[in-house]
């Protein structure tokens, strides 16, 4: 094996110019050489000319693939001017990702861009005037796009302003092309080169049925290939630490079972109102979540929303919320991390979750950090530093997590967890990626019969995703959710069946996703 990966990296380098400027770099810095990397930027370079969407899994290392594509331009005399762009809290990543193994200084947020030379820069400071005029005033040679998923809305604010920068190359990076819908996908390759599909009307007719069912699935993906970089660990031959997953079902104490069974009452009767009435159901689904998380969480939600939803009831059931003080979940939670030697990384959904945990965990003597999406980026620069040198416990809500490498850490808690699979196996990404030395555990804590309980039995259990690298993943999702999102198909289940019901749905649903990987797979075969 060992001898075969060292005959595709020699074969991927002899394509590359910049590797004479960058192999006593990379020596320095020890850097490993993966063969997917070299072959992917390599790729980009000479078969798709420097435009592309690339999706490699998550961890897979797209910054250094990005990176070495912005090195073969230069090192072509392509790439004179070149504009990163990303979220505002991956913006020290990225500078110390090129200083150290690309030996590349970046100019970063400039309101005037230079002639020549790196220019790094938050999406969302870019996009603002004044700057945003003289960014869009200056003619870029390579334009990249980090968590370029935040691109999908082509009515977006992001979208607009980066469909105005005038550049002869552009680069996009997600691990998630497809979140939504397929349209999504027709925006960010339109971006890139809009004559792979033409018109969206001719991408409609030829590819959709419907926004989350695909037609002609074998064209789309040629019509893809001329556009698309994407690797699954699998295919790239990665062989990460294991992940070892444990489940920890806590019971809810009095107090919060009567607050779980109150507030799925009221949540039933709103739903079949909405339904009624052809209303949207997606607070209601914010509304269930919030309620498998904390009651903190729920609080803060019912405060601001007043009678809006649940009429005369609301205020007696915020008054519930509010005179729970202690959640069962964050005893199990401050049990296990107290125990623990390892880093941690937990992750929940909700700020008011996050401090009420951060608090407990810090009454119990441990070092807490904090990571969300309301961080100032020096604030937030300073809590990643902290943990990857003193370690402890970082707690983040999802914006706080998106995108980093936190290799330091070798345990990951689900304190809460999401109802798209998608986004649970981001969460694990942050730490099971490229670099991990050490078998990763990840701790999943859920509440004893509530709808947390069914999720984590199909997304985890049924769907066994933590067990095995799951590549089509998004193929899976498409297909599940081809009617309605599954939020929102999960949702309707819960609220509308029995015990039993909700056993049968779930077990349906999970049939499908196996039957699903497994044509896939016959597919790929063929």
């Amino acid at each position: 094996m060992a001898q075969r990966i060292d005959a595709e990296t020699d074969a991927a380098l002899v394509t590359l110019r910049s590797w004479a400027r960058l192999e006593p770099i990379w020596r320095r810095a020890r850097v490993v050489r993966y063969p997917h990397q070299l072959t992917a930027a390599g790729e980009i370079v000479d078969r798709l000319e420097g435009s592309a969407l690339l999706a490699d899994e998550v961890g897979l290392g797209k910054t250094i693939e990005a990176g070495l594509v912005l090195e073969e331009l230069r090192a072509r005399g392509e790439a004179g001017l070149a504009l990163i762009l990303c979220p505002a809290g991956l913006l020290a990543q990225w500078r110390d990702e090129l200083g150290t193994k690309f030996d590349r200084h970046v100019v970063l947020q400039p309101r005037i861009p230079p002639d020549r030379g790196v220019v790094l820069a938050s999406l969302d400071w870019a996009k603002r005037l004044p700057q945003a005029a003289a960014y869009q005033a200056k003619a870029w040679d390579v334009v990249i796009v980090d968590e370029a998923h935040h691109l999908k809305s082509q009515r977006s604010q992001n979208h607009t302003f980066v469909a105005g920068l005038p550049r002869r190359r552009m680069l996009l990076i997600t691990a998630t092309p497809i979140q939504n819908e397929l349209t999504e996908l027709y925006n960010l390759v339109a971006l890139v080169k809009p004559t792979v599909f033409g018109s969206y009307m001719q991408f409609y007719r030829r590819f959709l049925l419907a926004p989350r069912r695909p037609r002609n699935v074998d064209e789309l993906r040629q019509e893809l290939s001329a556009v698309m970089i994407r690797r699954t660990r699998q295919e790239a031959n990665i062989a990460l630490p294991e992940r070892k997953v444990e489940l920890l079902k806590v019971d809810l104490t009095p107090p919060e079972r009567q607050l779980y069974e109150r507030a799925t009452r009221l949540l039933g009767e709103a739903y079949r109102l909405r339904r009624a009435q052809q209303e949207t159901i997606l607070p209601l689904v914010l509304i269930q979540r919030e309620l498998c998380s904390s009651s903190f969480a729920l609080a803060d939600t019912l405060e601001r929303m007043g009678p809006a939803w649940f009429g005369s009831e609301s205020q007696d059931l915020l008054r519930c919320a509010q005179g729970i003080r202690q959640n069962q979940k964050a005893e199990a939670a401050r049990s296990l991390l107290c125990g623990m030697r390892e880093p941690a990384l937990v992750f929940t959904e909700y700020r008011a979750t996050q401090m009420y945990l951060g608090r407990q965990l810090e009454e119990a003597g441990l070092e807490v950090h904090y990571l969300h999406g309301g961080q100032a980026q020096r604030q937030r620069q300073q809590e990643i530093d902290a943990f990857r040198r003193r370690g402890g416990v970082l707690v983040a809500t999802e914006a706080g997590g998106q995108g980093l490498n936190l290799q330091s850490a070798s345990v990951v808690v689900n304190y809460d967890l999401p109802w798209n699979p998608m986004r649970v196996e981001q969460r694990i990404g942050r730490v099971h990626r490229l670099g991990q030395t050490r078998e990763v555990r990840i701790l999943n804590l859920c509440a004893r019969d509530t709808v947390e309980e069914h999720v984590l039995h199909l997304l985890h259990e049924k769907i066994d995703m933590f067990r095995r690298v799951i590549g089509d993943l998004d193929v899976i999702l498409r297909h599940l959710e081809h009617d309605k999102p599954l939020e929102s198909q999960l949702l309707e289940i819960f609220l509308t069946e029995s015990d039993q019901g909700i056993e049968h749905r779930i077990d349906e649903m999970a049939r499908t996703v196996r039957r699903t990987h497994m044509q896939e797979v016959v597919g790929r075969k063929v």
